[in-house]
């Protein structure tokens, strides 16, 4: 009970955390016209560390947050980050979270996957269609970068949550 607790709490710290550094650090800034999306790497990490329930309930929320704080009142958001999430989550079991290279392919694909959700949304309300050439480049640009972030995310995400359950089996054994 305490444990679920606790995760609780610690996922709600992650979310506001994650839009702090997402809206007051990143927002600004771009690099070849795409801005890293540490709000999807967040989702992937995760959902790769707690599985498809917890991750989708995390991605859930968070994609809540961001429709409400885009003021996006079609969900696109909540949809595409939950589908994302809960995708992700589905591999937690095959993953090993020890292989650094299955992290690099995990942050590609889902990336692109959630670029595409994004896309295909954006396309089914709209009914507008951009560019596929640059949709595609914006994609190989966008996972490349998230790849390159998540190493730094899932550092810290590791560390926390096994000074976490270090702390918690210390707590339980006493």
């Amino acid at each position: 009970m305490l444990k679920k607790i606790l995760t609780i709490i610690y996922i709600i710290l992650l979310i506001a955390l994650v839009f702090f550094l997402q809206f007051f650090v990143i927002d600004n800034r771009t690099l070849f016209g795409v801005k890293p999306n540490l709000i999807l790497i967040t989702v992937i990490v995760v959902s790769l560390w707690y599985g498809v329930y917890i991750g989708t309930f995390f991605s859930f929320i968070i994609g809540m947050c961001t429709d409400f704080l885009f003021g996006n009142t079609t969900g696109m958001f909540t949809v595409a980050y939950t589908l994302t999430g809960a995708i992700t989550g589905l591999i937690n079991y095959n993953y090993r979270k020890e292989n650094k290279m299955s992290l690099v392919y995990v942050t590609l694909i889902f990336t692109a996957i959630f670029e595409f959700i994004q896309y295909i949304e954006y396309l089914l309300i709209t009914h507008v269609y951009s560019n596929l050439f640059y949709f595609i480049k914006q994609v190989i640009l966008s996972s490349i970068l998230n790849t390159i972030i998540v190493f730094i995310i899932y550092g810290v995400v590791y560390k926390i949550v096994e000074k976490f359950e270090s702390n918690l089996r210390r707590e339980s054994t006493i």
